[in-house]
């Protein structure tokens, strides 16, 4: 795919007009609309579907569009590696954390490779796990640390499972779970549940779901952006929350009881993603450190 070509894809896309999109990349409208034609041919099959007063994206336009955002991704970066490499830096790897995750053994895999890479400059990024995905598969990252499972659309990307944790569940203090240690999953049932949206991670939302919930459906009565505004509601008594253990306890949010599950403990895998078509070099010594950290916790 032509790069120039491809920054149109994106433009078109981003904008959802070939007017707008024409004077974002500074080039007429009749120009714009060429190049992609130019680029379906090359391609041999169609992008844009231009039937109806507006055009929509076929499925073979979407997957473009992606890959057009990594191309253009990979190149922009190139340009980046060599300016550092002008300055005597010897490249850089950009990780971006699930907002969900607190430390454990990607924490100490990202310090491992800083002491032996000590001339990569590592940039850290934080997003919920779908927006994490969103950036390795776009370009804009390298590795994404995510909650596993990933969605259908991702599953072609290769997967790390680092770590495990337990799901807690927060209580207000003055809630009558307040003075105890477990619950049983029965305890859960029809009870007001505070929760994050499943948008923020689809596969992490089922996985909590089907632990905890597994004969029924959670009484959700407010969704939170993330983990430290679902505790201050629980805080405020709007209803109790799961939530990952290392979250939890650091947040460490006043007027919060945790209770572990009883019986067989209800967990969630920390992982991380990459594109293996990713060119930077400063990749492969991650994947490796972390292929060698999966091998020792699964020995």
């Amino acid at each position: 795919m032509n790069l120039q070509r491809a920054r149109y894809l994106i433009a078109l896309s981003h904008h959802g007009s070939f007017t707008r999109a024409a004077a974002n990349v500074h080039v007429a409208q009749s120009a714009l609309s060429q190049q992609i034609k130019v680029l379906e041919r090359e391609l041999g099959v169609p992008l844009v579907d231009r039937r109806g007063p507006q055009f929509t994206f076929t499925d073979a336009g979407r997957v473009a569009v992606r890959e057009a955002r990594f191309l253009v991704g990979c190149a922009d970066r190139a340009v980046e590696r060599i300016r550092l490499a002008a300055r005597g830096v010897d490249g850089e790897l950009r990780i971006a954390y699930t907002r969900s995750w607190a430390g454990g053994a990607v924490g100490d895999l990202v310090s491992t490779y800083r002491k032996l890479y000590p001339g990569v400059e590592v940039v850290v990024h934080r997003g919920t796990s779908a927006q994490t995905v969103d950036l390795v598969r776009t370009g804009a990252v390298d590795i994404a640390v995510v909650r596993p499972p990933l969605d259908d659309d991702d599953r072609e990307l290769p997967l790390i499972v680092l770590d495990t944790e337990p799901i807690l569940v927060a209580v207000p203090v003055d809630h009558p779970f307040g003075d105890r240690t477990t619950l049983e999953l029965g305890d859960l049932v029809d009870i007001p549940v505070v929760f994050w949206p499943e948008a923020n991670a689809p596969g992490m939302y089922s996985r909590t779901l089907e632990q905890l919930w597994p004969d029924s459906t959670p009484n959700i009565v407010r969704f939170e952006a993330d983990d430290e505004q679902v505790l201050h509601a629980v805080s405020d008594g709007v209803g109790i929350a799961p939530i990952p253990q290392g979250r939890a306890r650091m947040l460490r949010i006043p007027g919060i009881h945790l209770c572990e599950i009883a019986g067989v403990q209800p967990t969630l895998e920390v992982a991380v993603t990459y594109r293996p078509d990713n060119p930077n070099p400063a990749l492969a010594p991650f994947v490796a450190l972390a292929e060698r950290e999966r091998s020792s916790t699964t020995a």
